[in-house]
């Protein structure tokens, strides 16, 4: 491994499902800075390439750009650095390309074990593709209608009554899993129908042809272990971990969660096309983006001693990371992403939730004919406002989906990152969207991650966090200034606050905020001003004291935001007063621009 204290020049790349993206960064001043940015489509599929590909045709981009040589003419890289001015110190790179592992869960039961489980599926970069639970099968025949045979002269389907475990049997083989998690039963607990379930998937497993039979990963009762074992571990690998549900009132999620990131790395990041020749180009492994996602928002709440959440919403999966002091919560959506998986989230989320989003009339088949187009391509960017508001409302639907089972509402610092908050002008429609989709309460600062890169600043960390740190603090994040949302009882048009904003030179901003408004306080980036929230009786404020909030801010790329629209945001009934209300707050932050 390169020696952290010696390390001035790296190349650090982000390898998505869609895109790829390689920084150059190096020391400028006794500072390490961005000195440069490759981006170019990823290459996993041609039979004649592999993520190598991309990475190279990045590199080539900075090489053009700072005539600084990189690569060797066989496509490796120059490291370390030369003195002429050639290669790099190090490299370092993270990765969502391959796909999520494919889980199948078994438990005794849905409410419980199978609840937590999948919460722990959840935190991890993986799917769930088949569930069964115990509890919802004892004693109960399953009534399965059969079409008759063809050569049949009767054309009556006849009901019949089947096994629930031969059901399951089935379902679970047809799933075609990765791994299978089995819970159940509290530490300590009965056993009994514990093995049952453990007959059931033995079977399972080995009816599949031994080289691809998936491992099990045991996450329940703890007196079960070695009996488990001995029925599994004839035909599979088993993994154990502490149980997810050691007793009724208690979730233990982080060793689930641990063991499916490892079985991701080892099933999927792995057998990436070009992993191998890409990890010779580095001593570091090659983490998963996700994961280095987490080390950065870590480190920013760690660096500044905020709460802080990030939201990462990429095209194959959305992770969101909240940050309290030693606590932290990830939730990681496999299965939710602006890419391929939309058309999935259209059949699960109802289409006036996605409908309801748009300012502007569109029929529906038409509306659902880009989704579904930008399922076959993610890279595709708007090009027209219809476009841009069709790939906001989905990015509404995305991040609302992710973060339904997540408390918004007790962040300092929100961290927005993704394509589609990297390297986007349109910055007061994109606070919109996520102001819209996760709805935070309170008093918080909004940054958006310029270049897509956090990921890759978190793997940064690992090896040189001073480096990181730099890059984060002077190239990472752009600021797009304080946010003020206001919860509120009132109704539209009333009162919620009179606002004072002082300008550290200039002079006072007075104004009164009506509920259901979006109100940009002109102070210039960087500039400190002193702010006083004067509220009405019907709305209230974190730390407000009898009704006043003051707080010393600094100025963002948008200024001052107050968002007196309350929680949950309501938007009217009538279609075209939504419409109308919708187009207001776009045109209130400014988010109009650029598109014909």
């Amino acid at each position: 491994m390169a020696d952290p204290h010696k390390v001035e020049s790296l190349l650090v790349a982000d390898i998505g499902s869609v895109t790829t993206k390689v920084a150059l960064v190096d020391v400028v001043n006794n500072q390490h800075r961005l000195l440069s940015l490759g981006v170019t489509a990823t290459t996993t599929q041609a039979s004649d390439t592999n993520v190598l590909a991309g990475v190279c045709d990045a590199i080539r981009q900075i090489q053009a750009r700072t005539g600084r040589q990189l690569l060797t003419d066989d496509r490796q890289l120059i490291t370390p650095e030369h003195s002429s001015l050639q290669g790099v110190d190090a490299f370092i790179a993270t990765t969502s390309a391959a796909a999520p592992l494919r889980v199948a869960i078994v438990g005794l039961s849905r409410e419980l074990s199978i609840t937590s489980a999948q919460r722990a599926i959840h935190s991890a970069h993986a799917m769930t593709v088949a569930t069964f639970a115990l509890d919802e099968s004892i004693g109960r025949w399953v009534p399965i209608t059969v079409p008759p045979p063809p050569d049949s002269d009767s054309q009556t389907p006849r009901t019949v009554l089947e096994d629930p475990m031969v059901l399951a049997a089935e379902t679970l083989a047809r799933a075609q899993a990765d791994a299978i998690v089995l819970v159940g039963g509290v530490d300590g607990g009965a056993t009994a129908a514990l093995y049952d379930l453990t007959n059931l998937v033995t079977a399972i497993v080995a009816a599949r042809d031994e080289g691809a039979r998936p491992p099990v990963i045991f996450a329940g009762n703890s007196a079960a272990r070695a009996e488990v074992a001995q029925r599994i571990g004839q035909v599979t690998a088993l993994r154990v971990v502490d149980n997810v549900r050691p007793t009724l009132d208690t979730e233990n999620l982080l060793p689930l969660q641990h063991e499916l990131e490892a079985l991701y790395d080892e099933k999927k990041i792995k057998w990436l096309p070009g992993y191998t020749d890409l990890s010779n180009w580095t001593a570091m492994p090659i983490r998963s983006s996700a994961q280095a996602f987490q080390t950065a928002i870590r480190y920013l709440a760690r660096r500044y001693g905020l709460r802080v959440m990030g939201v990462d919403l990429g095209a194959s999966a959305t992770s969101i990371v909240s940050v309290d002091g030693e606590q932290v919560q990830t939730i990681l959506r496999a299965d939710v992403g602006l890419g391929q998986h939309l058309a999935n989230l259209l059949d699960r989320v109802p289409l006036e939730r996605w409908l309801e989003w748009l300012p502007i009339e569109m029929a529906d088949d038409e509306a659902c004919a880009y989704w579904l187009n930008h399922t076959l391509y993610p890279r595709a960017l708007p090009l027209t406002r219809p476009e841009m508001y069709l790939l906001q409302a989905a990015a509404r639907v995305a991040l609302a989906s992710a973060a339904q089972d997540l408390a918004t509402d007790e962040c300092e610092l929100l961290v927005l990152s993704g394509g589609m908050f990297a390297s986007n002008s349109n910055l007061g429609a994109l606070a919109l969207v996520a102001l819209d989709a996760l709805q935070p309460y309170g008093v918080f600062s909004l940054a958006v991650d310029s270049f897509g890169l956090v990921p890759a600043w978190g793997a940064l960390a690992t090896l040189c966090p001073e480096a990181a740190a730099s890059v984060l603090e002077h190239d990472g994040l752009a600021t797009l200034g304080p946010v003020i949302a206001l919860q509120s009882k009132n109704r539209e048009g009333q009162l919620d606050a009179r606002v004072r904003v002082q300008p550290s030179n200039s002079g006072p901003i007075n104004l009164e905020v009506q509920h259901g408004s979006l109100e940009l306080v002109p102070i210039v980036l960087g500039q400190k001003a002193s702010l006083e929230v004067r509220l009405t009786g019907g709305a209230s404020l974190p730390n407000a004291k009898r009704g006043v909030f003051q707080a010393q801010v600094e100025g963002g790329a948008l200024g001052v935001v107050i968002d007196a629209r309350g929680r949950p945001i309501v938007l009217p009934s009538d279609v075209e007063k939504r419409r109308t209300k919708i187009q207001q707050w776009y045109w209130d932050v400014g988010g109009e621009v650029g598109y014909a």
